[in-house]
C-alpha cells in the first residue's frame, strides 16, 4: 500500500545531498513521520505536522524550512510586515522597538504591524464561543498550528475541542487589510507578510486548517529577517511607529506559556514542549482531566520564544518581553497607547471572519476506508508487532518496532529488514545497504 496524498502543505524539507542518515530525526519526531531509506531521511507527509523538532536536531543542518522569496514584497505597493512581540524579544533591550521598525521600513515594507494588536478582541470572541458552546469542554485553544495538526492526525477524537476561532495572526492580518481597503486602497495592491518563529505557522499560512485561504501573502523566517535588521541598526537613527499603536502588557505576553490561559477563568492549564503536550492530550482523552477552562499549549519550550526560527536564547527572549510588557503597563504614555477598538460594524465585519467552520480529524492511524479490512489489518499489525524484538533501535529505519510494523502492513517495509528476525548474513548486507547505504558498513 502506498502512501495516500498529503494532507498538509509542509514547510519542513530534506536536502538529501546534505542528509548523513544519522537517525537523529526519527528518533526525535513525536509522530514517527520519518524514516531513512537509501541512507536518506524521508518525511512522510500524513504524519508530519511540521513541530520541527527534526530541524532542531539535525547535526549537519541537512533538514530546513522553505520560505517565500523576500523578494516578492516587489509585488504589491503596500507592503505590510506582521510583527510578532517574539521578533522585538530577539533584540537587546537597548534597542528600541522605534529602531527596528525603521529597519524594517528601510528593507522596503511600508506599514508595521504588529500580531498581538488583535488580542483583545479576540479574548472577547473566545469568551463569547466558550459561553455559547458549553458541549465542547474542555476548551483547547487554537493558537499553536502544530498542536492542532498533532490533534487532527493523533488525537482526532478532540478536533470538536478545538475552539473554532482564528489567531491574533489572522484577526490582526484581517484589521489591517480591512482598514486599508476601507480608505480606498485595492486589495490586489496590499501585501502581507508575517514574520514567522517556526516552521508550523509557515504551514498553517499555506494550508489553514478551514478550506479559505489565508489573507496573508508571504511568509519570512524570522531568523533571516533578524540579521538584515541587526546589520542595518547602527546606522538606523530614524523613528517609526506602527499604525495605532496600542499594545499592552497583556498582549505582549500572549505568546509565551501562561500568557493565554492567564485571561480566563476557571480551570485552565497552559503546557509547553511537544512532549509535555502530547501526554496532556493522552490524559485528556482518556477522561483523566476535566476542565471548563482554556487549556493553552505549545509544541515549543517556553512557547513562542523557543521557536526553531528564533536566533536567539528563549530564556532571554521570554524575560525581554516580560520587561517590554512592565514598562508597555507601567508607562501608557510613553509607549503611545491608545484604546484599541473597533465599531460595531467593523467587529461584526472581522468576526464573522475569524470563525473556523470545521476542524476535520486526519487520522495518521487509517489502514483502510473499509472498516472490517481496516481492523484484519491492526490485528495483523499487532501479531507483527509481537514477533519483533521491542528494542526500537531505529536499525530498519524506523523509529519503533510498532512503527516498522505499520510500515509492514502498508507495504512500506518488510519484516526481514529487522537485524534481530534476518539471520541470513548475505541478506542482511544487502538489506543495510537498501536501508542506510553502502558507506555505513564497517570492514573490522
Amino acid at each position: 500500500m502506498e502512501e495516500t496524498p498529503s494532507y498538509f502543505y509542509h514547510a519542513l524539507k530534506v536536502d538529501e545531498d546534505i542528509c548523513i542518515g544519522c537517525a537523529h530525526c526519527i528518533k526525535s519526531c513525536p509522530t514517527e513521520a520519518i524514516r531513512v531509506k537509501e541512507g536518506k531521511a524521508r518525511i512522510y507527509e500524513n504524519k508530519c505536522i511540521d513541530c520541527g523538532e527534526c530541524f532542531r536536531v539535525c547535526p549537519v543542518k541537512a533538514i530546513y524550512i522553505k520560505q517565500d522569496d523576500f523578494d516578492l514584497l516587489l509585488n504589491y505597493k503596500y507592503r505590510i510586515a506582521l510583527v510578532p512581540a517574539v521578533f522585538i524579544g530577539q533584540f537587546n533591550e537597548g534597542i528600541r522597538t522605534s529602531q527596528i521598525y525603521s529597519c524594517l521600513k528601510k528593507l522596503g515594507f511600508t506599514h508595521i504591524y504588529e500580531v498581538e494588536h488583535g488580542v483583545g478582541v479576540l479574548i472577547d470572541m473566545m469568551k463569547n464561543y466558550m459561553s455559547k458552546n458549553p458541549e465542547n469542554k474542555p476548551f483547547i485553544s487554537s493558537f499553536c498550528p502544530a498542536v492542532i495538526r498533532l490533534i487532527q492526525v493523533r488525537f482526532p477524537s478532540l478536533v470538536e475541542n478545538i475552539i473554532h476561532l482564528k489567531v491574533p495572526l489572522d484577526i490582526s492580518s484581517l484589521i489591517i487589510s480591512q482598514r486599508l481597503i476601507d480608505a480606498g486602497i485595492k486589495s490586489e495592491d496590499i501585501g502581507i507578510f508575517y514574520i514567522t518563529p517556526c516552521a508550523a505557522k509557515i504551514a498553517a499560512v499555506k494550508s489553514p486548517v478551514e478550506k479559505n485561504p489565508s489573507p496573508i501573502n508571504g511568509v519570512i523566517n524570522m531568523d533571516f529577517l533578524y540579521n538584515k535588521v541587526l546589520l542595518m541598526l547602527n546606522n538606523s537613527d530614524n523613528t517609526v511607529e506602527p499604525i495605532n499603536h496600542s499594545l499592552t502588557g497583556r498582549d505582549v505576553v500572549w505568546s509565551l506559556t501562561g500568557g493565554e490561559a492567564s485571561n480566563f477563568k476557571g480551570r485552565c492549564f497552559a503546557i509547553d514542549g511537544i512532549r509535555n503536550v502530547i501526554d496532556f492530550l493522552d490524559k485528556i482523552e482518556n477522561g483523566e482531566i476535566e476542565t471548563d477552562g482554556l487549556i493553552e499549549m505549545r509544541v515549543c519550550d517556553q512557547s513562542c520564544t523557543g521557536g526553531v526560527l528564533n536566533p536567539n536564547n528563549r530564556f532571554v527572549a521570554m524575560e525581554r518581553l516580560k520587561n517590554r510588557a512592565v514598562y508597555l503597563d507601567e508607562n501608557p504614555k510613553n509607549s503611545n497607547q491608545s484604546t484599541f477598538a473597533l465599531s460595531k460594524d467593523f467587529y461584526d465585519r472581522i468576526a464573522l471572519m475569524m470563525e473556523i467552520e470545521e476542524v476535520k480529524p486526519r487520522s495518521i492511524l487509517k489502514l483502510d476506508d473499509n472498516l472490517q479490512k481496516a481492523l484484519k489489518m491492526v490485528e495483523h499489525m499487532k501479531k507483527i508487532e509481537s514477533l519483533l524484538p521491542s528494542v526500537d533501535c531505529g536499525a530498519c529505519g524506523a523509529p519503533t518496532c510498532g512503527a516498522m510494523a505499520e510500515d509492514i502492513i502498508r507495504n512500506q517495509s518488510k519484516i526481514e529488514n529487522c537485524i534481530f528476525v534476518n539471520k541470513n548474513t548475505q541478506e542482511f548486507y544487502t538489506i543495510i545497504n537498501e536501508i542506510w547505504g553502502d558507506d555505513k558498513i564497517v570492514e573490522l
